[in-house]
């Protein structure tokens, strides 16, 4: 178990299918809460028991953990609408139900809905277990709704999309979270060995939510394990590459939640911080075509790909001191290692705002294209980079990245080691063939 990944332990449990659940509680102060839950099969009989974990990160834990009752509602197949609903944040989920005026709220047209008394609670890891005595139930003769490979589990059995759709072009990443439209936060394409990742929350700037958080780590994920990708370009959808850090959420941790720091600070390592920890695991280079904003944790997302360009919008800021809060993602170890300390701390200290034209003075970016030219400048990048043999391009990154903390003796005998596999490879000598015999490579 020396290998064990607990991320890869997540996604090969999301490889079953799994029916959608509702939890709603009340809080102390009558308004409702619900989040959505893998459905379970583990229960008691006597006394009737059930239980389910919530992590400890959400927003509504506290809620849940002072609530004296809850109730579970097990989605039927037409209720897909509802789940996405719940699913999404900063929406009002109880918009237009009629959930009861005391006790959890009730959600009507469910496969099956139980309310239970709270009865125990139990450390869990990142997570609280929940066990509840079922003290209501009632059913229905109807299918429930049912959640697989990234997807409702019955799609094929929908209608089929429009054509030309952007969802017919675009296929989500991993297991995304849908926002209150149904849509993907973000977008997965690829096309050849280049893949697309979009980040696809145009209405908030693409601020980085814990459910963004989560749906891009699954694309990038998605990316370095498949070995058909040599090269992956990160963009925004809409006018803004990436407003940063979702305020409200900040906000929430201590004025709604009233978290410890203890709390904040693995609410951090859990969240946000899995972004630049997974880029740097990476070894697919990555290209940040940066749309309009970049802004606070925006900015320090584009810093964490490998190579940077811009449109003519673009507006970069390491922001983080105009709320008064420091870059909790990796920007302070990032940015001087770009633009330098000098133009690091000046951009951090000032909060100013950097335009494209000087985004390329400081180094922050390479290019600076118009505004309709940027995506296909990523493009030409990406051909340019995934014209060479796979395997070399993974390894060059990673000695690339691993020379950062390396002695240049310690670099020496990795390239070394590097060398020795790359030159026993079939692509290696296809490389040399086709230079000696003047065509175009032909790279497996």
């Amino acid at each position: 178990m020396a290998d064990f990944d607990p991320h890869s332990f997540r996604d090969a449990l999301g490889q079953f299918a799994t029916g959608v659940t509702i939890v709603t509680a009340r809080a102390a102060d009558g308004h409702p809460v619900g989040v959505t839950a893998n459905s379970f099969n583990s229960v008691s009989m006597d006394p009737p028991l059930v239980l389910w974990s919530l992590a400890r990160a959400s927003r509504s834990m506290k809620v849940f953990e002072q609530a004296e009752t809850f109730a579970v509602h097990i989605l039927a197949s037409d209720q897909d609408a509802l789940s996405n609903r719940f699913a999404s944040r900063d929406v009002d989920k109880f918009a237009g139900i009629d959930y009861g005026d005391e006790g959890a709220p009730l959600l009507e047209n469910c496969t099956a809905r139980f309310l239970c008394r709270t009865r125990n609670q139990y450390d869990g890891g990142d997570h609280v277990i929940f066990v509840g005595e079922v003290i209501e139930y009632d059913h229905a003769d109807k299918p429930p709704l049912l959640f697989h490979g990234g997807d409702y589990a019955d799609k094929k059995k929908r209608p089929p999309l429009a054509a030309g759709s952007a969802a017919t072009q675009i296929e989500p990443a991993g297991q995304p979270v849908p926002d209150s439209d149904g849509d993907a936060l973000v977008l997965y394409g690829a096309e050849g060995r280049v893949a697309t990742i979009t980040l696809n929350r145009p209405g908030s700037r693409n601020a980085l939510a814990d459910d963004v958080i989560a749906a891009l780590v699954s694309a990038l994920e998605r990316a370095e394990a498949d070995p058909g990708i040599s090269c992956a370009i990160l963009t925004g959808n809409g006018a803004s590459f990436c407003s940063g850090g979702n305020i409200k959420d900040i906000k929430a941790m201590t004025a709604e939640q009233g978290m410890s720091p203890t709390e904040i600070e693995k609410w951090y390592s859990e969240g946000i911080q899995r972004i630049p920890l997974t880029l740097d695991a990476m070894s697919v280079p990555v290209i940040a075509a940066v749309n309009g904003h970049a802004i606070g944790a925006g900015c320090d997302l584009a810093c964490m790909c490998d190579i940077r360009i811009c449109n003519q919008d673009a507006v970069f800021a390491e922001s983080f001191l105009r709320v008064g809060i420091i870059p909790g993602d990796g920007g302070a170890w990032l940015l001087p290692r770009i633009v330098g300390m000098a133009r690091a701390s000046q951009m951090l200290f000032t909060g100013e705002f950097v335009k494209a034209g000087k985004a390329v003075e400081y180094g922050l970016v390479s290019e600076v294209t118009a505004e309709d030219q940027l995506m296909v400048r990523a493009q030409e990048l990406a051909a340019q980079v995934v014209q060479f043999p796979p395997q070399a391009i993974r390894m060059a990154k990673r000695l690339l990245k691993d020379a950062r903390t390396q002695t240049l003796p310690e670099n020496l005998a990795q390239a070394a080691t590097m060398q020795g596999l790359l030159q026993q490879t079939d692509n290696h000598r296809e490389a040399i063939d086709a230079i000696l015999e003047k065509r175009k490579p032909d790279f497996s």
